[in-house]
């Protein structure tokens, strides 16, 4: 009989859907799950898979250290840029290993401006960009700006928050107004790369800046169709997104989990890097029930000290990844590319090798934790 050893992991900002699949491929695994949520209504939180989950109004080095005394914690995973930051600024106060990157390697990818000019120095392909001081630069130098259609991007926001599509130059002069720029900075001003051409991410658990697991998947829907978190996806073998994403983070000298944006150019059908996200990503889901277990690899490398070049690297394509409520639905329904009758068929549509986000048989609290997120988030009593 093999004696397989269990582990006390804990896992921060686990409110988000996309730690709920992480939440129960460790457990199944036999090891004990705990999870801080800076919200009450937490999805990865309230499964019935955690040991115990800790509401906290704030995260801290003090509360995070409580925790892992408490509950003689062998690994601390982030899921959100907050607890990332955390960590990553604090390395020297934890003892036990932490699934994150060194601070100067995330605050490149947390910059879209660093993140472009880091990429451009290793020749990878990126959207024509133009930046300006402030906006009296901005006005002095427009004429600089050569292309269009365009699209505007907070330096710092993560996913569609503040991101806008121009459709020329004087659009761009009506909406790059003093409000925008008091909420979201000066941003970034970038060619819009035409429709057409796929969404793909390349995703990887790095450890000392060694490669240890990579997947690709392809985003099929988004919510909000502006820009925002995969409601359906694929999974994917794609070799240029593989080696365009290792070359980042070998560069970056990577520890922990990132994923490799790009967009295909139907022009020329290369791919054009988009961000770096430096965090768990809303497809890890996809990942683990497609064979790229991220879970186990964390546990083999960073706790049993296996050789990364010894981790199965294998998994299959072709399966597929749902988030429907509200997501996908309403994907569907905002989209402006269906008609009434294709739209209904994609709603009731059926798929093959599919794993949904947050429904599971038996596990059903994170249904209602997303229900009341949902609903108090569009009232605005979301706590966080």
């Amino acid at each position: 009989m093999i004696h397989i050893k269990v582990y006390n992991v804990l896992l921060l900002e686990a409110e988000y859907r996309k730690v709920l699949p992480v939440v129960r491929a460790f457990a199944r695994k036999g090891h004990n799950v705990y999870t801080v949520s800076l919200n009450k209504f937490s999805i990865g939180g309230s499964s019935k898979y955690v040991k115990k989950n800790y509401f906290v109004e704030q995260l801290t080095v003090q509360n995070v250290l409580e925790i892992v005394e408490k509950h003689n914690i062998d690994v601390i995973i982030p899921s959100n840029e907050k607890s990332v930051e955390l960590l990553s600024s604090n390395e020297d106060k934890f003892i036990v290993p932490l699934v994150t990157p060194s601070m100067e390697s995330y605050l490149i990818c947390r910059d879209k401006l660093k993140t472009i000019q880091f990429a451009e120095k290793l020749g990878v392909r990126v959207p024509k960009t133009f930046t300006f001081k402030d906006y009296e630069d901005f006005k002095d130098h427009f004429d600089k700006i050569d292309i269009s259609p365009l699209v505007l991007k907070p330096k710092s926001s993560a996913g569609s928050r503040g991101l806008l599509y121009i459709d020329n130059k004087e659009q761009l002069l009506n909406t790059l107004t003093k409000d925008y720029i008091d909420k979201y900075g000066f941003p970034l001003i970038q060619e819009r790369i035409p429709s057409g051409g796929r969404p793909v991410g390349s995703s990887f658990l790095y450890y000392d800046g060694q490669e240890v697991l990579g997947f690709c998947h392809q985003r099929l829907r988004e919510y909000p169709p502006s820009g925002g978190p995969s409601t359906l996806a694929v999974s994917i073998y794609d070799q240029e997104a593989l080696d365009i994403g290792r070359k980042l983070l070998s560069n970056l000298k990577w520890n922990g989990l990132a994923m490799v944006e790009f967009k295909e150019d139907p022009r020329t059908s290369e791919l054009i890097l988009m961000e770096i996200n430096p965090r768990m990503w809303g497809t890890i889901g996809l990942a683990i029930f497609s064979g790229a277990d991220f879970t186990d690899a964390i546990v083999k490398v960073f706790l049993e000290n296996v050789d990364p070049n010894d981790v199965d690297k294998e998994y299959k394509s072709g399966c597929y990844f749902r988030w429907v409520f509200p997501g996908d639905i309403m994907s569907i329904m905002l989209s402006k590319n269906l008609t009434a009758g294709q739209k209904f068929r994609e709603l009731f549509r059926r798929y093959d090798n599919v794993t949904y986000q947050i429904a599971e048989k038996g596990d059903v609290k994170p249904i209602f934790a997303m229900l009341m997120y949902s609903i108090a988030k569009q009232f605005g009593h979301i706590i966080q």
